[in-house]
């Protein structure tokens, strides 16, 4: 590996000062013999040994979403790496301090109808931080980046797809010409699972060569003992009686948030009341509204919470009977595989990337896109059947800390960015 890549100026006079003050008057001519050339390899190694590759996250905000979330988790589970961190929004957000708590973070905001002034500060910024890779984290976003790369003398940028980009933009042309105008100064993509890998080859025609699969990752045993906290104090409390059903998903277009109201609409119809609680800020004020509304209209507003941004998810998730992940698009899934470490049965739209995460149906119950009958249903089902709960919990419990624990995750960037 070359002594750039390593982040280290072979000119550096310093070093080269104190070794030659090491050496007798007879060696300070610099002999090039092979027993010289040895001793000086093996005292540049030995002051290399504090080195870091350098590492640059470029990310859109830090607000607390599950993609901020999956980069500062990989972050923290790669220490032996200098990270730093740019982020493109006006808002420092609710994550910049743990952010800075772990990595260098820097501002350069995108200003709408600005493109090149952004490309320019970019790329500036990106020569005086003198990365030896770029993670750009926004798929399409990480044509620009891999042009101010380039420009920047950057040696290697990948791009992060953590969505299905088609569905994202509503469109295939535009992602697909994002990503081949980025090839050449890209050197690949990461996709977050096997679903969007397919999308990218499939849908974009990128190459299968240029892609890396690199799976999503949680802390499945902190997000275990804290999921027992929370079921702890929950039996403590008098509760209502009523089976607790929770979404953690951010309010936004691509989730389902009305099919689960509709399905509490339908389960007390049928007799039963069961609790609905929504966590995760709104995307728009007026969406969460229109929810609000909604559940007045079905006659459930009694049943239904809306609990904001929380930071006790996993507590929140232990002390529910079942999670629910109602959606119209899905990259991963970050919030089924925390509901898998939690212990809790989960509830997925039938949408390729959560087929995959719960293995076909074995780790979950998985019902049709927007199809609140089916919903209601499978609530019921897990509800009545204790040994069905059972067994998708031990079998989630089994996949999520085999293949989706963070430091599988760590491992495979870990990989990435040390090829």
């Amino acid at each position: 590996m070359s002594g750039r890549a390593l982040g280290y100026d072979t000119s550096d006079r310093l070093l080269r000062t104190q070794w030659r003050s090491e050496q007798s008057d007879q060696d300070d001519q610099y002999d090039c013999g092979l027993a010289q050339a040895a001793r000086i390899w093996e005292y540049i190694q030995d002051n290399m040994a504090d080195k870091k590759l350098r590492v640059v996250h470029v990310l859109g905000n830090l607000n607390r979403g599950g993609l901020q979330l999956r980069v500062l988790n990989l972050i923290r589970h790669l220490p032996s790496f200098a990270h730093s961190v740019v982020f493109q929004s006006t808002e420092k957000g609710p994550l910049y301090a743990h952010f800075a708590g772990v990595a260098d973070v820097q501002q350069c905001v995108y200003h709408r109808g600005h493109t090149f002034d952004f490309f320019r500060r970019l790329t500036g910024l990106l020569r005086k931080t003198g990365p030896d890779v770029v993670l750009a984290h926004l798929f399409g976003n990480h044509t620009l980046v891999s042009w101010a790369g380039f420009l920047a003398g950057v040696p290697r940028t990948y791009g992060v797809s953590a969505n299905d980009p088609v569905q994202y933009s509503r469109s295939v042309w535009k992602p697909m010409a994002l990503a081949h105008a980025a090839r050449p100064f890209c050197r690949g993509e990461v996709a977050v699972s096997e679903a969007v890998g397919r999308i990218l080859t499939s849908r974009l025609h990128l190459p299968t060569r240029r892609i890396r699969v690199v799976p999503n990752g949680c802390s499945t045993g902190e997000i275990a003992a804290r999921a027992a906290e929370g079921r702890n104090a929950a039996a403590q409390r008098a509760q209502s009686g009523n089976a607790r059903v929770f979404m953690p998903s951010r309010i936004s277009p691509p989730k389902a948030h009305a099919t689960a109201l509709r399905a509490i609409h339908l389960l007390r119809g049928e007799g039963r009341d069961v609790e609905l609680s929504f966590a995760g800020g709104a995307l728009y004020e007026a969406m969460q509204a229109q929810l609000e509304s909604l559940a007045d209209e079905l006659a459930i507003r009694d049943l239904v919470q809306f609990l904001g941004v929380r930071d006790d998810v996993p507590e929140l998730m232990g002390a529910s009977d079942i999670v629910i992940h109602a959606t119209r698009t899905e990259g991963f899934g970050m919030v089924v595989i925390e509901a898998m470490a939690a212990g809790v049965p989960v509830i997925a739209t039938d949408v390729p990337a959560c087929r995959e995460v719960l293995d076909r149906g074995s780790c979950g119950l998985l019902v049709p896109l927007e199809d609140a009958p089916a919903l209601a249903q499978a609530i019921s089902k897990i509800l009545d059947d204790e040994a069905l709960r059972a067994q998708l919990v031990h079998a989630a419990s089994e996949r999520v800390r085999a293949r989706y624990d963070v430091s599988h995750m760590a491992a495979g960037y870990a990989e990435l960015l040390l090829a």
